[in-house]
This record gives C-alpha cells, sequence and structure tokens, in this order.
C-alpha cells in the first residue's frame, strides 16, 4: 500500500491577489475571484448539488434498519375451477431484507470513502480551472504590455518621422530618410495592430473561461507549501476502491429476508374458516457465478488506483521540482533583461543626440530605437515570466490564488 504517501486532509489555502488595471483601462477583478467565478461556469460546480444529495441518500440508506425495501405479496388458492368443494384460502404476508452480519458497516465505510474521494477530486478540478485561469492571464499580461510598447514605438517613430519631414523641406536631409522613416512608422502600426488584435483573442478567451469582462492580475505571491490536492485526490480513490473490496468480500450474498404473513383457510362448504400466522426466513447462497465477477472487478479497480496513486506522486514531485528551477530562471532572466534595457536605453539617448547634432545617420538612430523597444519588450516580458512562474510554482503545490 502507499502508506508512505498517506497524508491529513488537505486544508485550501487561499493567497491574495492585487487590484490593478486591465489592458482596457478598467479595473481588473482579482485572479481569486476570476477562479471562482469560472468554477461557478464550470459542469462539476453545476452538478455540485445532485452529487451531494446523492452521498446523502446513500448514508441514510446505509444506516436504515434494512437492507433493503419491503414487499407484500398477495395468495389466493381455491378448488372452484375443478371439484369446487368450497376450498378457499387466502394469505397476506410481508417481507423485510435484513443486513448481512458486516455488510451494513462496510457499506457506510464505503459511502464515506466514496463522499471524502468526491470532496477532493473537487478540489482538484478547482486547481485544474485554477491553471487555465492563471494561464490566461499570463497570457493577457503578455499581450497588454505587447499594446504599450507597439504604441508607445508607434507614438515615437510618427514623431521622429514629421521631424525627418521637417527635415527633408528644409534641405538638411535627403528623401531617402523620409522614405526609411515613413517604412519603419508603417511597420510600427502594423505591430501596434497585431499586437491589439492579439489582446481581443485572448479577452474572447478569458470572457469564454470565467463570463468576467475584466481581466485579472497576475501578481501572486509565493504560497506556503502544502501537499498537492493531485496526490490527495488519488489517494482518495485508492481508499475508496480499498473499501469497495472490502464491501465486496463482506457482501458474500443476497440479504436474508424475514417474512411474516396470515393466512386465513377454509378447507369446505360449510366448515369454520381457520386464521393462522407464518414466518418465514429465505436464506440466499453466495455463488461462484455471482461473487467471483465482483471481486475481480474490485480487485482490478484497487490495483488500479494503486498504480495511479504512484504514478501522480512521482509526477507531482517532478512538476514542483521543474517548477522551482523555472522560478529561478525566470528571476535572473528578468535580471538580464532589465540590464539590456538600461543599456539599451542609454547607447539610445546618445545615438539620438548624435542624430539630431548631425554626427549620426538615421539608419543607426533607427537601430538604436529599436533595440530599445526590444529591450524594454523583452524586460516588460520576463517580468510576466516571472510572475508565471510564481503562479506556475503556486499551482504545482495546490496553492488556489
Amino acid at each position: 500500500m502507499l502508506s508512505s504517501f498517506l497524508r491529513p486532509k488537505w486544508a485550501v489555502s487561499l493567497g491574495l491577489a492585487a487590484l490593478a488595471v486591465s489592458a482596457h483601462g478598467q479595473t481588473s477583478s482579482s485572479l481569486r475571484n476570476a477562479v471562482e467565478a469560472a468554477w461557478a461556469l464550470s459542469p462539476q460546480a453545476q452538478a455540485l448539488g445532485n452529487r451531494q444529495a446523492e452521498f446523502v441518500a446513500r448514508t441514510q440508506a446505509a444506516s436504515s434498519l434494512f437492507a433493503g425495501p419491503p414487499s407484500v405479496s398477495l395468495a389466493y388458492r381455491s378448488d372452484r375451477p375443478v371439484r369446487n368443494d368450497g376450498l378457499r384460502e387466502s394469505e397476506a404476508a410481508l417481507a423485510f431484507p435484513v443486513w448481512a452480519p458486516g455488510v451494513r458497516s462496510a457499506t457506510s465505510a464505503s459511502t464515506q470513502a466514496d463522499r471524502e474521494a468526491f470532496e477532493q477530486e473537487l478540489v482538484l478540478a478547482k486547481l485544474r480551472i485554477a491553471a487555465d485561469v492563471r494561464e490566461l492571464a499570463a497570457q493577457a499580461a503578455l499581450a497588454h504590455n505587447e499594446v504599450l510598447v507597439s504604441k508607445r514605438k508607434h507614438q515615437e517613430v510618427a514623431l521622429l518621422a514629421a521631424d525627418v519631414e521637417r527635415r527633408v523641406k528644409a534641405g538638411e536631409v535627403a528623401r531617402v530618410d523620409l522614405l526609411q522613416a515613413q517604412a519603419f512608422q508603417r511597420q510600427a502600426a502594423a505591430a501596434e495592430s497585431q499586437a491589439t488584435s492579439a489582446l481581443a483573442r485572448v479577452s474572447g478567451l478569458w470572457r469564454a473561461l470565467t463570463g468576467l469582462d475584466d481581466l485579472a492580475e497576475l501578481d501572486e505571491v509565493m504560497g506556503a507549501v502544502r501537499e498537492s490536492p493531485a496526490i490527495l485526490a488519488a489517494e482518495g480513490k485508492l481508499r475508496a476502491a480499498q473499501a469497495k473490496l472490502a464491501l465486496t468480500e463482506t457482501d458474500r450474498r443476497d440479504p436474508l429476508e424475514v417474512g411474516v404473513g396470515v393466512t386465513r383457510e377454509r378447507p369446505a362448504f360449510g366448515s369454520p374458516s381457520d386464521t393462522s400466522l407464518r414466518v418465514t426466513l429465505r436464506v440466499p447462497f453466495g455463488t461462484h457465478g455471482r461473487n467471483a465477477p465482483k471481486l475481480a472487478a474490485a480487485r482490478a479497480e484497487l490495483d488500479a488506483a494503486q498504480a495511479e496513486a504512484l504514478a501522480v506522486a512521482r509526477s507531482v514531485r517532478s512538476a514542483q521540482e521543474t517548477a522551482g528551477i523555472e522560478l529561478e530562471a525566470a528571476r535572473r532572466s528578468e535580471a538580464l533583461a532589465a540590464e539590456r534595457e538600461r543599456l539599451s536605453t542609454e547607447a539610445q539617448g546618445l545615438i539620438g543626440k548624435s542624430y539630431r547634432l548631425g554626427e549620426s545617420d538615421l539608419p543607426a538612430r533607427l537601430r538604436a530605437d529599436s533595440e530599445r523597444f526590444d529591450a524594454e519588450l523583452a524586460h516588460a516580458r520576463a517580468r510576466v515570466e516571472t510572475r508565471r512562474a510564481i503562479s506556475q510554482h503556486n499551482q504545482a503545490f495546490g496553492i488556489l490564488p
């Protein structure tokens, strides 16, 4: 068994996500609210009420005095079609199925194990939805940065093109510089259009998933390490399979049946009628044909649950290690991107000054501008990737926003 993986029941830890401004200038929803909104739209949440009612009904059935519903039987006997000597007999009886020894407690234990496994599956299902929400929030942040940088680049290139046009009219530079500046301006306008379209696509996916118009800011902090819901859900399935096998091994026959009946009989015409009480006990046999398929199925389910629990534990441990490595790499990349942006900005300032003084040509100025914007965008992406890595680290350890 997986005694090394069995843990106390996991409690969900809720982090706080800050309120920020979305790409559309609206107040963004928190990541936690977005997860709750997406969860409310999920099939699991829609069916939750009836699934809970199912477990309540199963618990009540397991605690019932009888193993099943009672039945009534009616019988009538007469010799009228043959001899017609006046024989008349009528009978009414009630039959009650009763629990075999140990079956009632095993049924209750199996129901409880199924309930706990279902609750852990709900936590895991919500965590999977949180993964989708986090990923879309990261994509939205990247798209938002693309829009901001491309818009600023377009504005600055437009100012540069206007300045070059003025200088061409003044005879200070050749017309080819104007053509280069205008081409660069068109390129910046196309990049802005593409970035805006990409943000619109992500926003559509966000509305489909969460039902919300406002995007959520991906701004999580590192949560406290907890046992993964994936491991707990796999262990819950394992315990449910063990309980099911125990019930199958205990329940070797159909329920015993106790019957109570009243018989009223008249042997012939003119004879007095007699009334009697009859008590019956029906004992079914547990045959190999009945029990073998159920036992084989329960054992196969247990074997599958054991293998799944081991596989999930290995996968989760690997994902957690990978998340830690990726977080450190993202932080290093962000630091390098920040340094690149600083250097590119300084170089662009110097080349821009040199161009204004006529000491460098326009292509050098355009290359410096392009490098600065690329570095700025790379730094913005690196910041988002660091936040995404933190979010994925929380996801790997089963921490909801």
